[in-house]
């Protein structure tokens, strides 16, 4: 036989496998001695330091967290508004004769008093010489009258019929001059021509539009703003007017409001006057009203206010116990 080869030896009957107690019982013992040196260790130091006791931490009231919010800006509200002639009128007929001139035509300026149109009147004409005429006849009878009232060679009633007919001659020849007066139309004011309605030579009947002039230089602003502003704005507020058409801005004010607010849109009128036009200004041009002290809107301010900066608002939010701060060490 081989002594190379080792053959296992059969287990005993009988015999209990190999105990871990001691193990378990070595690490029970190294953990409380662990726990007692820890022990001892504190104990120590209470001995060495007596005074020093470890103090509860006392919970400090709520504070109020903050949260900065900026100042609200300034609202800047921009109101549109018209450019219409401060004067405007229709000239119409007021007789019926044909047209000899109109010396103005379209988009052409007139001063005031001048002769807008000219009518065809020399038949007024020649009736106006024929009612003066009849009135210097009767004069003159009445004048013979009174003479002969004088000497008592004529009667009292003769005397009144006479100056009854120079009174009717002298209101006749008024009438006529009246009509004559109408042959020409004159403008009421200066301005310029937006529409000519009829032409040289038409036959014009009485009342019948022939001209629409307007001013031309005079010149408002017309808008329509809340009627909230009623508590700041009247007549001499400022404001700038930006022109739609030419993009250029003027300075204006306010002239007049207007008589009521209007119960549905709560807003009511207000005209302004240009005080230093810059450029062509026309009626019917349109354009934004930026008053110089614009309090409309949510939280409205000046504007010259605006460039004034405000320290930012602070609104209190309770957001409950602020945490401790850490406790000193005095042995440090």
């Amino acid at each position: 036989m081989k002594l190379d080869s080792v053959i296992p030896a059969a287990p005993v009957e009988g015999a209990s496998p190999p105990s871990r107690r001691p193990w378990v019982l070595a690490a029970l013992g190294v953990a409380g001695a662990a726990v007692l040196g820890y022990v001892a260790g504190a104990q120590r130091d209470v001995e060495k330091f007596p005074e020093e006791t470890v103090a509860p931490v006392k919970a400090e009231p709520a504070k109020p967290a903050v949260i900065a919010r900026p100042a609200p800006l300034p609202v800047v509200e921009r109101i549109r508004g018209v450019v219409n002639a401060s004067s405007e009128s229709t000239v119409a007929s007021r007789m019926t004769a044909r047209i000899l001139a109109m010396p103005f035509g379209e988009g052409q300026a007139f001063g005031a008093g001048a002769v807008l149109v000219r009518f065809d009147c020399f038949s007024t004409e020649a009736q106006l010489r024929a009612a003066q005429a009849a009135s210097a006849a009767y004069r003159k009878t009445y004048e013979t009258q009174v003479e002969l009232d004088r000497y008592e060679a004529t009667g009292k009633n003769e005397v009144a019929v006479s100056r009854a007919n120079l009174g009717k001659a002298d209101a006749e020849a008024k009438a006529v001059a009246a009509q004559m007066s109408d042959c020409a139309v004159r403008a009421p004011f200066a301005g310029k021509v937006v529409e000519q309605i009829a032409r040289r030579n038409d036959i014009a009947a009485s009342g019948q539009p022939l001209l629409k002039i307007q001013s031309g230089s005079s010149v408002e602003i017309e808008m329509i703003v809340p009627s909230r502003w009623l508590t700041w704005i009247g007549h001499g507020a400022q404001f700038t007017f930006i022109i739609d058409e030419t993009g250029k801005s003027v300075r204006a004010r306010v002239q007049r409001l207007g008589a009521a607010v209007d119960p549905v849109s709560k807003s009511i009128k207000v005209t302004g006057v240009i005080t230093r036009p810059d450029g062509l200004i026309l009626a019917g041009m349109s354009g934004s009203a930026v008053f110089d002290d614009a309090r409309a809107g949510q939280g409205g301010q000046p504007l010259n206010a605006s460039a004034k900066t405000e320290p930012p608002a602070i609104d209190p939010v309770p957001t409950g116990i602020a945490p401790a701060g850490p406790a000193h060490d005095k042995r440090g």
